[in-house]
């Protein structure tokens, strides 16, 4: 039994509605990326696999039970979220936030223990934010306060790990420090990661599964060697391409026409 799966799924805001009944597995053990073009869906979904976003029809199951039942406590225990555009909360500083990721953990008088402070010392490592502990987060480059949102997710200590776009104003250089980063908690810590990516090439290089979405519907899943396609990327991005082994990994690469 998958962890994480939604059936007959329909999500939107206010009038619109954005997916429309889409059954989605969640492969246990993998990293997922979920691709597409702008405006396609692809963070709707993530929202409404997360319990950001309540169904207007169906549901969202965790552990074989439906999300809409579960207590809040009880999801963030196992399941952690990066939202594509998060908040901090005015003047908290990078040491205060990543802590956070701790709360669902805590007991009812959030007593801090030793693991505690050992699991966001690895995370604040991991993300090569530890430098930045007592700046206020308001005082960060785009590029530093993505990283530090990652290492809060990454406190959290999830079985599954649920990230909208989390390479967004990251240079190349920390985008696949990143990308490395959760391919190992995938492969040696056994986390089931889904990520909202715009760069195929690099979801085609470091997951081993993907999504393609447009217009709100699932049009192609599986191994990127197996589904990334020429005939794909025209369908879903408009873009006539040629695909090629990539000359380091061997996965798909795009090159436009």
């Amino acid at each position: 039994m998958t962890r994480l799966r939604a059936e007959a799924l329909t999500l939107g805001y206010e009038g619109r509605t954005i997916v429309d009944s889409l059954d989605v597995t969640v492969l246990d053990g993998r990293m997922t990326a979920i691709v597409g073009a702008n405006a396609c869906g692809k963070s709707t979904l993530l929202r409404g696999l997360a319990r950001l976003l309540a169904p207007r029809a169906g549901a969202v199951y965790l552990d074989g039970r439906a999300m809409a039942e579960l207590r809040t406590l009880d999801v963030a225990k196992v399941l952690g979220l990066l939202p594509q555009t998060p908040v901090a909360p005015d003047g908290i500083t990078v040491a205060d936030l990543v802590s956070r990721g701790r709360y669902p953990h805590q007991g009812w008088f959030r007593r801090w223990t030793g693991d505690d402070h050992d699991i966001v010392a690895r995370a604040l490592e991991a993300t090569g934010t530890a430098d930045l502990v007592d700046r206020p987060i308001r005082e960060l480059s785009g590029g530093q306060r993505q990283r530090v949102w990652v290492a809060m997710a990454l406190a959290q200590d999830t079985d599954l790990l649920l990230l909208d776009e989390p390479t967004t104003y990251l240079d190349i250089n920390h985008q696949v420090e990143l990308l490395r980063l959760l391919r190992k908690l995938n492969t040696e810590a056994g986390k089931t990661i889904v990520i909202v990516m715009h760069d195929l090439n690099l979801a085609c290089r470091f997951c081993d599964h993907v999504i393609a979405m447009a217009d709100g519907s699932i049009v192609a899943e599986g191994p990127p060697t197996e589904t990334v396609t020429a005939a794909l990327v025209a369908k879903v991005f408009g873009l006539a391409c040629i695909v090629v082994p990539d000359p380091v990994a061997g996965t798909p690469m795009i090159v436009p026409a």
